[in-house]
């Protein structure tokens, strides 16, 4: 579903991605761990056709994502780090926005249909009426996803989801996104910096610097590493912790 053979990006001298080769398939739910300034985002943005890269190639559901990107974006559903909802306007309004940008097949009554399913589906149906900016951040995170996938996309990307969550908030989140599994069998490419989020992943990959340096499933990742965790794993692979990584890479004086 995801093949991506010798990809690579340069921004000017600084090489941000280099020879990364990756195989996703159907239904699988792959995570890509790296701390900040690793590549991660680097890489989905390639895939997701909104960065061409500098070498290499991949194609998502067979098309490749520079000669046929507009194949490609209406294969995908994309939730950014950052929520990019329209605040001042209402769940339900945003995504029936969301289903005039994607021409949802079978006209107005199809798309009606389709956003009261993910309402209920994500818990939203009471808070179809309120403004973006009124919801707490898991139900605007939910509401991000829903329209994400509003089109019935064959891949989700999910750009650390649950950032600046709190526990309670990225367990529901996550609750939604297993649901949102099993009732689709759609493939998610999740990246993220909670390590423990990606132990239910079918494989992880780990990237650092660039380069991927460690693929697998998580049971294979940490008996090859003499690891208990996912995080022992990125210590083995990269000689940090993945938080100690990020402290590193964060630039003075901003939140990660």
């Amino acid at each position: 579903m995801i093949e991506a053979l010798g990809l690579g990006k340069d921004f000017g001298a600084v090489r941000a991605l280099d020879g990364l080769d990756l195989d996703v398939g159907e239904a699988e739910f792959f995570g890509f761990l790296g701390p900040n300034g690793a590549g991660k985002t680097t890489t989905v943005h390639i895939l997701a056709t909104l960065l061409r890269p500098t070498r290499g190639s991949a194609r998502i559901a067979g098309h490749d994502v520079v000669r046929e990107s507009l194949a490609v974006r209406k294969s995908i559903g994309l939730v950014f780090q950052e929520p990019t909802l329209d605040r001042d306007l209402t769940v339900e309004e945003n995504l029936r926005f969301a289903a005039r940008l994607w021409d949802l097949p079978g006209g107005t009554r199809s798309a009606a249909t389709r956003i009261d399913e993910l309402l209920r589906q994500f818990g939203l149906s009471e808070r179809r009426d309120s403004p973006v900016r009124s919801l707490s951040g898991g139900m605007r995170r939910a509401a991000d996803i829903a329209r994400g996938v509003l089109h019935r996309p064959r891949v989700l990307f999910l750009d650390e989801p649950t950032a600046g969550l709190d526990p309670r908030a990225r367990r529901t989140l996550w609750q939604f996104i297993r649901d949102l599994r099993a009732a689709s069998g759609m493939t998610v490419f999740l990246t993220t910096h909670y390590v423990e989020e990606a132990e239910p992943c079918d494989r992880v990959a780990v990237l650092d610097r660039g380069h991927l340096v460690a693929q697998g499933t998580p049971a294979e990742l940490k008996r090859a590493a003499g690891a208990g965790s996912l995080e022992e794993v990125f210590l083995a692979r990269t000689g940090r912790p993945l938080a100690e990584a990020d402290a590193a890479a964060a630039p003075p004086g901003r939140e990660r």
